[in-house]
């Protein structure tokens, strides 16, 4: 059966239906390189461009009062060790069903290189799962994967270049029913995760 394409009445449509697209666009710019803590806000708001609605308006209006009274906020970074002490780091982490709608999960992901003076950050990502989990350590999980797969596998090669002495990529989860998984392989709550999720 063909799904039918969501569609909003004119009664519901948002007043700023017509340029959200290009207000959500900058403002993902400026977040992507200084402001991590807007990503999912914005990109919340962005997946409803097609079906713009007076409370996405009203969403809007929330995000850029947020933005304008933390304008002082930015990102800060520092180096103050040899090269030879760095190491690179991946934080991960997912809320479970965090999308009202959808019931899906949300996927946050954070990179820095750290040593004892060094903390510099080097990339942040927050997106919407594209599968829908039933417990929090199956959404843990399939953050943890997306984080290895399009963080640390394809930044390796940079990494060699970058610390040619040698290094060690520490991965960082909180959800300690996922680490227990991860250290004795057993999931017996979650036996379907390789075929939803592969």
């Amino acid at each position: 059966m063909k799904r039918e394409k969501e569609t909003v009445d004119d009664a519901n449509r948002g007043e700023l239906g017509a340029m959200a697209a290009s207000i959500l666009m900058k403002l993902l710019y400026c977040a992507r390189m200084c402001r991590f803590d807007l990503l999912r806000a914005i990109c919340r708001l962005a997946s409803c461009v097609h079906a713009w609605t007076y409370d996405c308006d009203r969403r809007l209006y929330k995000l850029i009062c947020y933005v304008d009274s933390t304008s002082h906020l930015h990102l800060m970074s520092w180096v103050g060790d040899n090269v030879l002490d760095l190491s690179p780091h991946i934080y991960a982490d997912a809320d479970f069903a965090g999308c009202w709608e959808t019931q899906r999960s949300t996927s946050g992901c954070h990179n820095a290189v750290e040593g004892p003076y060094t903390n510099f950050v080097t990339y942040g990502r927050s997106n919407t799962q594209a599968c829908l989990s039933t417990s929090t350590p199956e959404a843990e999980t399939v953050a943890c994967y997306s984080a290895i797969k399009d963080v640390v596998i394809p930044g390796l090669d940079i990494w060699e270049v970058l610390l040619p002495g040698g290094f060690i990529y520490f991965f960082h989860e909180d959800n300690q029913a996922m680490i227990r998984v991860c250290e004795t392989g057993r999931n017996p709550t979650m036996r379907t995760l390789p075929r939803n999720h592969r």
